[in-house]
């Protein structure tokens, strides 16, 4: 028994005596070595490339906010109604909504309004709007309010398929018409083709 133990010992004797050949100090400041010619390599960030860097995380961060929103139509995707929401509160709500895309129309030649204001070609939003002497059409480019025309309410609604809705309709060649709608009214007006 004792030849055996003596036989283990001497075979396994590699495995606990690894022989160390490199100096001690060396091993363990090798990692905390710092290259100099690195550090004398380093290029300061300009003012302009972190403010390029931060406006892409922006953007990026705008797109991912982007794709989490739902898409459609938030009014009838509403997961906040209850029981006891009437069906028109509903309507009415997706109503007033559609009440603010305001219909925009264009302007193939240069219209003169009654009061000899010019309307030049181009594209335009138009409101209608209601004070003690009446409807107006008014004509927006942007925030600009260009034109300001008094209108006829006559009730009729053109066969539109929307509630919000503005068209221009030649009626000569020295006429137009504009006609627009939405929940409160239905108006048209006539301008003068300019010559």
């Amino acid at each position: 028994m004792k030849k055996l133990y003596v036989l283990f010992l001497l075979l396994n004797m590699p495995l606990f005596c690894i022989p160390v050949f490199a100096d001690d100090t060396d091993f363990w400041d090798e990692p905390m070595k710092i290259d100099s010619a690195a550090k004398s390599q380093q290029k300061s960030v300009t003012n302009q490339e972190f403010e390029k860097v931060m406006k892409f995380f922006e953007k990026k961060k705008k797109k991912k906010e982007e794709k989490k929103k739902p898409k459609g139509n938030p009014v009838w995707q509403n997961n906040n109604i209850d029981e006891n929401t009437e069906p028109q509160d509903m309507v009415s709500g997706a109503l007033k909504q559609q009440k603010q895309d305001y219909p925009t129309v264009m302007i193939p030649v240069t219209l003169i309004t009654p009061s000899h204001t010019e309307i030049p070609p181009g594209y335009y939003r138009i409101l209608s709007a209601k004070n003690d002497n009446g409807y107006f059409i008014n004509f927006y480019q942007g925030n600009s309010l260009i034109a300001k025309v008094k209108a006829l309410n006559t009730g009729n609604d053109y066969n539109q398929k929307s509630l919000n809705y503005a068209k221009v309709i030649p009626i000569s060649d020295v006429y137009m018409k504009v006609i627009y709608g939405d929940i409160d009214c239905n108006i048209e007006a006539g301008l003068e083709i300019k010559q």
